[in-house]
């Protein structure tokens, strides 16, 4: 059975050239970044602007994170606006990334409203009228216990569960574990000068240290997804690590979760939009050897790209996809960035 625990892009593509969606996270230090990412269709997009709403009940700071060749054109009206000559056909762009502060006038939003214009194919605009739904601050820890059932619902079924309010979440099959296990996360301080040196320099999404009672190698693999630090581009490479005992070893293995994936033990890591969804033992596994901590990155190259085809999107996700607007969740006519969890 397949768990789709993320679909984290959506928006119907029909009779539209560009589709544009938002997401919000809290900083370290209070304040929240939202980024704004746009998907072309089948023709490419010319003389561009992006803009995303600063929410009611926050204040502007700064624009941050924006893909290479993006301009920054201030606010209007309340709006951070970002111009690009052209995006070419079948790519996700993004993020385009501002930091604004809570003046606690308003509840916080997750997703603010944004748009993308362009003169190209033919003038027109693409809006995102944004939720109500609550942007809330993510603990720096959480755990879950389970048993031989293997993670639970509330309908006590066999599914992913977040492990407290950490933004954490965690699927254990049924058979993993032959006891009753917790299992407690804790996400770390980026320190990259205690993060091993790889030979292609990397942006470190995520630094957690993972601990499991009792400490037994688990039968089966178990697959989580991780807040990153800052939103970032879905599709892009990531190189995972894990420490133990003060010994830092790369994965074998950082091919993307995808559709269909087999149930081997290698670790498997991939970006979405506000998280590193993650698969596997991570090296040596839980127990008997296994790692203490866990990093992931993004080369950094390619972060500040943060622009990547349909040809890219389709490798990393697993599935035979030719456009953009392809990947679908097998029911409606969508854009939708999947997390495929198979047992």
């Amino acid at each position: 059975m397949r768990y789709l625990f993320a679909v984290l892009f959506g928006l119907s593509l029909a009779a539209q050239t560009a589709v544009v969606r938002t997401t919000g996270q809290y900083d370290a230090d209070g304040s929240v970044l939202y980024s704004v990412y746009v998907a072309s269709g089948s023709q490419k997009l010319e003389s561009v602007a992006v803009g995303g709403t600063v929410p009611l009940g926050t204040r502007f700071i700064e624009s941050l994170d924006v893909p290479a060749g993006v301009t920054f054109d201030g606010v209007r009206d309340n709006v951070a606006v970002w111009s690009l000559k052209e995006i070419a056909a079948e790519r996700l762009v993004g993020p385009f990334t501002f930091r604004a502060r809570p003046d606690g006038a308003a509840p916080v939003v997750a997703e603010p409203a944004a748009a993308v214009s362009f003169v190209s194919p033919e003038a027109g605009i693409v809006e995102f009228a944004g939720t109500e739904k609550v942007l809330a601050p993510l603990e720096t820890s959480g755990s879950v216990i389970f048993d031989q059932r293997g993670t639970l619902n509330e309908k006590r079924e066999n599914a992913p569960v977040f492990l407290g309010k950490s933004g954490v979440m965690l699927f254990v099959p049924e058979g993993a574990v032959r006891s009753q296990t917790t299992v407690t996360i804790d996400r770390q301080t980026i320190d990259n000068d205690l993060l091993p040196k790889t030979e292609e320099p990397l942006w470190w999404c995520g630094l957690y240290k993972v601990s499991l009672t009792p400490a037994e190698q688990p039968a089966k693999a178990f697959s989580f997804l991780f807040p990153t630090r800052r939103s970032v581009t879905p599709g892009l490479p990531v190189t995972t690590v894990s420490n133990t005992d003060n010994s830092w070893v790369k994965a074998a293995d950082n091919r993307a979760i995808g559709f269909g994936v087999g149930s081997g033990l290698g670790s498997q890591c991939f970006p979405q939009f506000g998280g590193m969804a993650c698969r596997g033992s991570f090296g040596g596994g839980f127990g008997g050897g296994g790692f203490n901590q866990v990093g992931f990155g993004t080369p950094a190259r390619d972060r500040v790209n943060s622009n990547v085809t349909a040809a890219q999107l389709s490798s990393s996700f697993g599935v035979p996809t030719t456009p953009v607007s392809a990947i679908r969740d097998g029911t409606s006519n969508i854009i939708a960035i999947l997390i495929g969890l198979v047992r």
